[in-house]
């Protein structure tokens, strides 16, 4: 099997969920909407890349969605959130996504996570939540070019999306 990047224990324990162009990412169709998970991992980088194989994936992804909404997760964050030790981490191509999130017209939300601190907003009018760790957290921290660390509790996240709503609940868990 042939993995584009060094997740070779993933592959070996999931090789199903390996795309034939070698990146783990799906298409998942549901009656109304369409889920699409994207491979953000640049081996060997912190920050997150979509190269030109992994862009041509997603166009494809996103015309074979037909006119239905898609929800769309990834582990690096394309969103500024204002804290500069983050904002230097997430997405490399924020750009050339964004056109073809645009070019579909109906992105509902996309998740993501990698910044290990809970943010949500609006990027180019596309919602957009930044999901904590179940490990451990980033500071908030609006001045420092450098990470550190906080004591906030885990957290996951349950999201119901139907066709006229959607609902993220975030479940803090200790212990």
């Amino acid at each position: 099997m042939r993995v584009n990047y060094s997740g070779t224990n993933f592959a070996e324990v999931f090789p199903q969920q390996v795309a034939p162009n070698g990146f783990v990412q799906a298409a998942i169709d549901l009656p109304d909407d369409r889920v699409i998970t994207l491979d953000t991992l640049d081996d060997g980088k912190v920050t997150g890349r979509l190269c030109p194989v992994r862009l041509g994936w997603l166009k494809e992804q996103l015309k074979e969605a037909n006119g239905r909404a898609v929800y769309l997760f990834l582990h690096h964050p394309p969103a500024k959130v204002h804290l500069p030790a983050l904002d230097s981490i997430g997405l490399a191509e924020r750009d050339a996504f964004f056109d073809l999130l645009k070019s579909h017209g109906d992105v509902r939300h996309i998740f993501a996570g990698h910044l290990h601190r809970l943010v949500t907003g609006k990027w180019h009018g596309i919602p957009f939540t930044i999901l904590c760790s179940t490990n451990h957290q980033t500071a908030l921290d609006f001045v420092s070019p450098q990470t550190s660390n906080c004591f906030e509790p885990p957290l996951y996240s349950i999201i119901l999306a139907e066709q006229d709503s959607q609902v993220i609940h975030f479940h803090q868990f200790q212990d």
